[in-house]
Formats: structure tokens, C-alpha cells, sequence
């Protein structure tokens, strides 16, 4: 998942001073527990990569207690 947010810097007296950009990217699988992990970044690119970084480096968040539901 690739998503977009801006943050707003304001001066002292509440004018915007600049926006900056942060993209934020996420991947997540499932074999038996979800694994999920995210990274953020300037642009869309820098976000990937950043997250490809994270998972390379086992900077993940892991769940093991998942509970299924049930399909009908």
C-alpha cells in the first residue's frame, strides 16, 4: 500500500511556513502469522525503497495471535 499525507510547518505566529511531502509505504503477508512492515519518504520512491530497506534489516512487526474469521 502506497498512501500520501502532508505535514504542515507553521511559524510562531501560525502562518504556514512549508509543507512538506511524506509518503508512507506498507507491505504485510501472511504464512501462519502476519508480518507487516512500513517506511516513509519524501516521494513515493524514496518510500519503497525505505521499506525494502526495513525489510532487508528485519525491521518488521510480527503477530502472532491472529484470529481467522470464519467463511460462510
Amino acid at each position: 500500500m502506497l498512501d500520501y499525507r502532508e505535514n504542515h510547518v507553521r511559524g510562531r505566529d501560525g502562518r504556514l511556513v512549508r509543507v512538506e511531502p511524506v509518503w508512507i509505504a506498507e507491505a504485510e503477508r501472511y504464512d501462519g502469522e502476519i508480518v507487516s512492515a512500513s517506511a516513509e519518504g519524501a516521494t513515493a520512491a524514496h518510500a519503497w525503497s525505505n521499506l525494502v530497506d526495513a525489510i532487508r534489516h528485519s525491521q518488521v512487526r510480527t503477530m502472532t495471535r491472529v484470529r481467522l474469521a470464519a467463511v460462510r
